[in-house]
């Protein structure tokens, strides 16, 4: 299933369920997780609904998305401590690029992964960006079969994250959000370094 997320990004923040969503997503953060002066990658940050949450507390973000009109939306925010990168999360990107000079604190995915062909390859560049006990953060749509689109088995998650050294997992499933397709749950998983 292709996406042009390009498409979507002007009426993006105006979605209902995508407000309820960054908000809910941000709340499970915060019960697991002090931002407050951390240096945190938002992979996947689209317009930057959950970057615009982050930026009070966190000391500074990069906030990453490969859809150039997803920038641009977050662009408009004018958030302060926050660094837009456009490009696809690779080895290459990081060894090259100045904004992943240094090894995040924390980083965050909302509703990214479960879009990707590759999560493990993925997770395993997540892993190697990060601070020893850093933590990465990722909700998804919970789905019953690791065969189904865009989302994810709580056992798959737990399966990825272990497999690429992160040496506590934990699996929840924090909230469900109504879309126009019905009440839809979310998974998050957390690992940390």
């Amino acid at each position: 299933m292709t996406i042009d997320w390009d498409a979507l990004a002007a009426d993006w923040d105006n979605q209902e369920a995508t407000a309820e969503y960054a908000a809910k997503v941000f709340e499970s953060l915060r019960q697991v997780y002090d931002v407050k002066g951390k240096h945190v990658l938002d992979f996947g940050c689209g317009t930057g609904l959950l970057s615009e949450k982050l930026a009070p507390v966190a000391k500074d973000i990069v906030a990453l998305d490969a859809s150039e009109s997803m920038i641009e939306q977050l662009d408009t925010k004018q958030l302060d401590n926050v660094e837009p990168v456009v490009d696809m999360l690779t080895r290459g990107l990081v060894a090259m690029h100045p904004a992943f000079r240094g090894q995040f604190d924390l980083v965050v995915a909302s509703s990214v992964c479960g879009f990707l062909n590759n999560f493990a390859d993925i997770a395993d560049i997540v892993f190697s960006i990060l601070e020893e006990d850093g933590v990465f953060v990722h909700w998804d749509w919970l789905v019953d079969s690791d065969n189904l689109g865009s989302g994810f088995t709580e056992s798959k998650v737990k399966r990825v994250l272990t497999s690429v050294g992160f040496s506590e997992v934990q699996v929840t499933t924090p909230f469900s959000v109504n879309t126009p397709d019905g009440e839809m749950h979310v998974v998050m998983g957390i690992g940390k370094k």
